[in-house]
């Protein structure tokens, strides 16, 4: 028999066919139970569009516009504010002097609210709460509180009760359903106690492992017990990031949100530490305010390396002394309210160490082991075009594989270099497909998985309005994208190298120039999907510089005295062979092969340093009349180290880790604003970095503004489990709320937390 005290072990053998009790539960139809869980995403989730850009408070302004979302039923609970699921605004947020600009940041983003009056034949589950939804447009960023047991998340409009179909073991099928689902986290892992990765640049210490001359085992990784949503008589701690250079590992490609060495503070304290340019990763957990009875203190340590402990009182306690208490938790778990609260010891090799705290075993397991065999926790859905109740799910298996879905068909395929491509499907084509019409987008799983859903929320969400730009492009149902199928790839492709135009495919209409450069002649395709446009090609040979580039005709305008505000939303899991961009040229189309004719600025993410997919950096470079191209970048800033007049690495800066704000399915938000003397970059609606321009190279007057993708030498891409078992060797990019306008105001932006790069930093490029 299952209660709510059981656990989600205990849950999921109920749900498989164990007897259940209701005690306690909403009877309404829909979600039943209360197991909470603290709130997600919150980096795009500015109810206006540009309070996070203001760099005012750091992490309220990013959770301002989002919205918990609650289960079904007015009896049943909404599950909190969602204010503890880590935000990007903190990370470039606090006040100070040296605010600059005056404008917003990002574009319009709507939030969505809990939908809890559903009355729907879907069955009664536990609810999965704090959710969080917000739309840009008709595209909308969703956020899970990670739950215990499930393997993968997936959104989907609500069903109407005639096509619902629940099954005896806990399947439900719904007809004609279209899922999205989050699928696994794209990173490397560390070793783990030692055991487990190649090399060992980072060692997640836990079990049975020596820490700082203390031995500690699996039960000693709990503390005790947290809350993960406010309430009376509950405390916020803050999780911030140390600015210091060796505050993360700086060596090759271990790098995560949690490597970063921490402090878990109060508001009082995090307002300090904001001034200091710590950066800010949100309300991590809450805590019982002083003197609450069953609770003891918590004791960090600041070793003299740089290194931070944290301990319960207890033996170890006693082998290191008090420290400073840091705060104090529950001696004893509330089921339904409580989360254990965990550590992982994290060795940065190349950095320092410290402890990283998790409320919870999913935010634990990811923060121990992180690599590409657990679940995302955010989720996509897009084409909305007015108001929608979305389905959020937990689910016990990954989403199924459904195959190469496509803007286009195409059949198997085997090149002259016996390259085997399988077929591409359309949408309707997977739907006839499947015997329940069901389709599975971004499905990572074994094809013959049949993912049960364990806990469920709902979600009221309408569309963003459509931004006052000069030129924008949403790719909505009214919107008039043409049928790409039915134009003709005959414009030459301007390429004076190639003259033969050799696998080059360009079309020039009045809807804009668009072309695929060096790829396979029956892969490539791009076509508006559910609301998106969805581009596909693969470059050829799996061994060449792939590439697509979008220009439209409509032409913007960079000066000093004006910004122009360039914005693009898209997948954006990145290697230092795929990746997306931005071009501002003052070339005409085809951009890529007019390069060196003149003036041009680049946005996108790349790999780092050292690495070959991970961790990211956001790119903005400068090609002053050269070519660019996949292995002879132009110039960039570094917007992530702070160096020395002398060139010595100094400081870290308190931006957003990039490649935690990507996933294969996450749209990621990307916002440039460019005059001829400076640059704002945001992500997801945050501010992100600032750099001053050379006096040579940007562009000036009327430019083009070109969104793009690169796929390089596809067949020795260093990729994870997905990609290297299903998408190895072609590029699929969802691109959508494309979009740019002239003659804006600098955003506003708090120089004292996010200074501007100088113009001398600016790198030698050719990468």
């Amino acid at each position: 028999m299952w209660s709510r005290s059981g656990g989600y072990g205990a849950l999921v053998a109920c749900l498989l066919g164990a007897a259940c009790s209701k005690s306690g539960d909403a009877d309404a139809k829909g979600n039943q139970g209360d197991i909470r869980h603290r709130g997600g995403r919150g980096g795009a989730s500015s109810s206006t569009g540009g309070t996070g850009a203001s760099g005012g408070t750091g992490g309220t302004a990013a959770s301002g516009g989002t919205t918990s979302t609650g289960g079904t039923g007015a009896t049943s609970a909404t599950g909190g504010t969602g204010a503890t699921g880590g935000t990007g605004a903190g990370a470039t947020g606090g006040s100070g002097t040296g605010t600059s600009g005056s404008g917003p940041g990002g574009l319009p983003v709507v939030p969505g609210e809990p939908d809890t009056s559903v009355n729907t034949k879907l069955p009664a589950l536990p609810r999965l709460p704090n959710v969080t939804a917000s739309a840009t447009g008709d595209s909308v960023a969703i956020s899970v509180e990670p739950v215990e047991g499930a393997k993968d998340y997936r959104v989907y409009v609500l069903p109407a009760d005639a096509d619902v179909t629940p099954g005896s073991d806990g399947h439900v099928t719904v007809k004609n359903a279209i899922y999205r689902c989050a699928g696994n986290r794209q990173s490397p892992a560390p070793s783990v106690d030692g055991t487990g990765a190649s090399d060992s640049w980072v060692i997640t210490q836990v079990d049975n492992q020596t820490v700082q001359g203390y031995k500690r085992t699996l039960a000693d990784a709990t503390l005790g017990h947290v809350y993960v949503t406010p309430g009376d008589g509950r405390v916020a701690i803050y999780a911030m990031g140390d600015p210091a250079a060796q505050a993360d590992n700086n060596c090759y490609d271990r790098r995560w949100g949690q490597s970063r060495v921490k402090k878990y503070v109060t508001e009082a304290q995090r307002s300090d530490l904001l001034t200091k340019k710590w950066r800010d990763d949100g309300i991590a957990f809450y805590v019982p305010a002083d003197g609450t009875a069953g609770t003891h203190a918590v004791h960090t340590l600041a070793l003299s390396d740089g290194s931070r402990l944290y301990y319960s009182d207890g033996a170890e306690a006693d082998k290191r002394g008090a420290g400073e208490i840091a705060f104090s938790v529950l001696d004893a778990a509330t089921p339904g309210d409580t989360e254990p609260l965990m550590r992982v010891f994290y060795e940065n090799n190349c950095g320092e160490d410290h402890d990283e705290l998790a409320a919870g075993e999913p935010r634990f397991e990811r923060a121990r082991y992180q690599g590409d065999a657990l679940p995302q926790f955010d989720l996509h859905w897009s084409g909305i075009t007015g108001p929608t109740t979305l389905v959020v799910e937990a689910l016990d298996v990954n989403c199924p594989y459904g195959g190469a879905i496509a803007p286009v068909a195409a059949p198997k395929f085997t090149s002259s270099s016996k390259i085997d491509y399988e077929p591409w499907i359309t949408l309707a084509d997977a739907q006839a497909a499947s015997k329940t019409g069901e389709v599975f987008i971004n499905g990572q799983g074994e094809p013959a998985n049949a993912p049960r859903p364990i806990a469920r929320s709902f979600v009221k969400i309408s569309p963003g309005p459509k931004p006052d730009m000069d030129w924008y492009l949403g790719f909505g149902a009214d919107e008039n994208t043409p049928d790409f199928s039915t134009y003709k790839w005959d414009t030459a492709c301007g390429d004076i190298v190639n003259g033969s135009c050799f696998q080059e495919f360009r079309q020039a209409s009045d809807f804009g120039d668009l072309s695929f450069d060096s790829v396979e002649t029956p892969r490539y395709a791009l076509g508006a999907m559910l609301g998106e446009l969805w581009v596909m090609y693969a470059d050829v040979a799996a061994d060449t510089g792939g590439k697509f580039r979008f220009t439209p005709n409509t032409k913007g305008k960079i000066s000093s005295d004006s910004y122009l505000h360039v914005t693009m939303e898209v997948d954006a899991f990145t290697t230092g062979r795929r990746y997306p961009q931005m071009i501002i040229s003052d070339q005409a189309a085809p951009v890529q092969w007019n390069l060196s004719k003149g003036n041009a600025v680049i946005v996108q993410t790349f790999h780092d340093d050292g690495t070959a997919n991970w961790p990211y950096t956001y790119q903005f470079q400068v090609c002053d009349h050269r070519n660019w191209d996949v292995n002879n970048q132009c110039p960039s800033y570094d917007l992530y180290r702070v160096e020395s007049s002398g060139g010595q690495l100094s400081g870290l800066m308190p931006n957003a880790e990039v490649g935690e704000h990507t996933g294969v399915d996450r749209s990621t938000h990307f916002d440039a604003y460019i005059s001829t003397k400076r640059a704002y970059l945001f992500l997801d609606n945050e501010p992100y970095g600032c750099a001053e321009l050379p006096s040579k190279g940007v562009p000036s007057g009327d430019v083009t503004v070109t969104f793009g993708d690169v796929l390089y030498h596809s067949g020795v891409d260093t990729v994870f489990s997905y990609h290297e078992t299903y998408q190895k060797i072609i590029a699929r990019r969802h691109f959508d709320n494309l979009g740019f306008k002239s003659g804006v105001a600098a955003p506003m932006w708090d120089e004292s937390r996010l200074p501007c790069a100088a113009a001398s930093s600016i790198g030698s490029g050719a990468q």
